[in-house]
């Protein structure tokens, strides 16, 4: 492998210079759980992982090479509950996830400015800022996107959302950064996003070709196979303030990246998580606590994974020594599972559904169609790896496969976006799921109707109905199956009465058109609830 020892210098001298103390990190913000209830109960007290109760249900389809979901901060009136779809050819969609709803129309269409030729180029991602949603804030309405222009070269821009909440404005454009991608098509990487810092995340890949031709990665005078750090409070200019003092660009938090496909901040902890495609021999995730001050080299191309010499690229012993190389928490080689061959970095799930897995890391490989979850923690620790791809297989003739990006929702849920066009939602399956749960909507009496959860509208599970369970004046059962419909009201409401001096209790539980039903929960002492589901109901 050719070495350009300059810049190899460069680098080394660059790690014993003064770092400037990044801006004070906010701490990580978990979700609003309002309306939704947790599952994590369903076994006790114990803490689950959830290995065989993991589930993915469509939520769209019909999209255009999807490549990445983000959703924006809350606001003063709590979740933004829109997912927005970055199509690749250049335009955005939104889901509304109350309702499923998948509007029509464009949320963003620059297809004009975006050159979509190769595999690797397009529109790649989307950041809200995180004063997105706050009423008369200077970045109120501001969002970034990440393309690769008609030049060829990658360009983060600035745009503002118009009066309509669902359009953006395509004239207020403003160039944050342009970063030049000659010659190649591949390895744009493609990924921004907002820290806990306040601060634009930015990781271009090291250019394209083959082991890093343009000696990129680690030339600390060149942008490519980095991750950047950007201050776009007052675009145009960006500041880089708070960046380590490396002695090349300042706009460098780290380096040593050959194409970052999915990063993501764990919203508990506010660590960095960032999934490294490899060359022909490994792929790599990794990780910096919230503590971090930059500066971090993860090695290529040197380095393959934590191989030195480069096991693809070739090299040398003693060029293993001119860098410091920060290892990866976890990697894989390409003969795991048959072939694997691309990594598609994921999120750490910090959802309201399933507090128990809290801290499980989600990832895939593009070759392989595998998707694999560790539990991971505030100092990057890696935990064992579980295997998830036959759980989340959605069933009904579908597949989930060449999972080309992860997204999160403002309630800390996770989609897969697939190269196929479509949408899915990790969920727990409907057997340990619970209709009007602690959190939830209530089973409600309003006159003499009942009322309660939708838990389709709430989950996004397909529901075909729901049963009325009832017990006699004793709240833990047997319950007795008293009304059965689709809706979730039962209008008139029960025509029994109890005996003088005893009460009825009622349950809800909902169903889909497997059968499958739902768990009936258990009291708020703990203990369990017993119900016939064989019992008849009511014509």
């Amino acid at each position: 492998m050719k070495l350009n020892l300059a810049k190899i210098i460069i680098a080394v001298m660059g790690s014993a210079l003064a770092v400037v103390p990044p801006a004070a990190a906010q701490a990580p913000v978990l979700p609003d759980c309002t309306g939704i209830s947790d599952v994590s109960d369903y076994d006790g007290s114990n803490v689950s992982d959830f290995d065989g109760q993991l589930t993915t249900v469509r939520v769209a389809t019909g999209l255009v090479n999807p490549v990445h979901v983000a959703s924006p901060p809350d606001g003063p009136g709590g979740p933004d509950d829109r997912l927005f779809i970055v199509e690749q050819r250049g335009t955005i969609r939104i889901l509304e996830t109350t309702n499923g709803a998948l509007l029509t129309g464009f949320f963003l269409d620059i297809q004009t400015s975006v050159e979509a030729v190769g595999n690797e180029e397009g529109l790649l991602s989307v950041a809200f800022h995180p004063e997105y949603n706050t009423p008369g804030d200077a970045n109120e309405g501001r969002f970034f996107v990440y393309y690769t222009n008609t030049l060829g070269n990658n360009q983060v821009s600035r745009f503002s959302v118009s009066t309509d909440p669902n359009d953006a404005d395509e004239s207020t454009e403003e160039t944050v950064i342009t970063i030049d991608h000659p010659i190649q098509r591949n390895h744009n990487g493609g990924q921004i996003a907002f820290g806990s810092d306040g601060r634009l995340y930015i990781a271009p890949g090291d250019g394209g070709g083959g082991c890093d031709p343009f000696d990129a990665a680690q030339n600390l005078n060149d942008l490519r196979g980095k991750m950047l750090r950007l201050d776009v409070d007052t675009v145009p200019p960006y500041s880089t303030a708070g960046n380590p003092a490396l002695g090349g660009l300042s706009e460098i938090w780290a380096y040593g990246l050959r194409n970052p496909w999915r990063f993501s901040f764990d919203r508990g902890t506010g660590a960095l998580y960032i999934g490294d495609v490899g060359q022909g021999a490994w792929e790599e995730i990794n990780c910096q606590p919230s503590t971090s001050t930059g500066g971090e080299n993860y090695g290529w191309d040197l380095y393959e994974g934590n191989h030195c010499p480069n096991p693809t690229c070739g090299g040398s012993a003693p060029a293993c020594n001119l860098i410091t190389n920060t290892e990866n928490i976890l990697e894989y080689d390409h003969a795991r599972d048959g072939f694997s061959c691309s990594i598609t970095g994921g999120y750490v799930y910090r959802g309201c559904r399933m507090t128990d897995l809290h801290g499980s890391y989600f990832y895939a490989d593009w070759c392989s169609d595998q998707v694999r979850s560790f539990r991971t923690d505030a100092t990057c620790a890696a935990g064992s790896e579980i295997l998830r791809t036959a759980d989340l297989a959605p069933g009904g003739g579908l597949v989930l496969d060449q999972i080309a990006s992860f997204g999160e929702d403002s309630r800390g849920e996770i989609y897969f976006c697939d190269r196929g066009g479509n949408l899915y939602k990790l969920l727990p399956e409907l057997e340990i799921m619970e209709v009007s749960g602690v959190n939830a909507a209530p089973l409600v009496a309003r006159g003499s109707d009942l009322a309660w959860e939708d838990l389709q509208a709430s989950s996004a599970q397909p529901i075909s109905g729901y049963k009325v369970y009832r017990a006699d004046d004793d709240a833990s059962g047997p319950f007795l199956c008293a009304h059965q419909g689709t809706g979730t009201e039962w209008l008139g409401g029960d025509a029994q009465d109890p005996f003088p001096g005893e009460s009825f209790y009622y349950l809800v539980t909902a169903l889909n058109t497997a059968g499958d039903e739902t768990r009936p929960g258990n009291r708020s002492a703990g203990t369990p609830r017993t119900v016939d589901t064989t019992s008849i109901c009511p014509p």
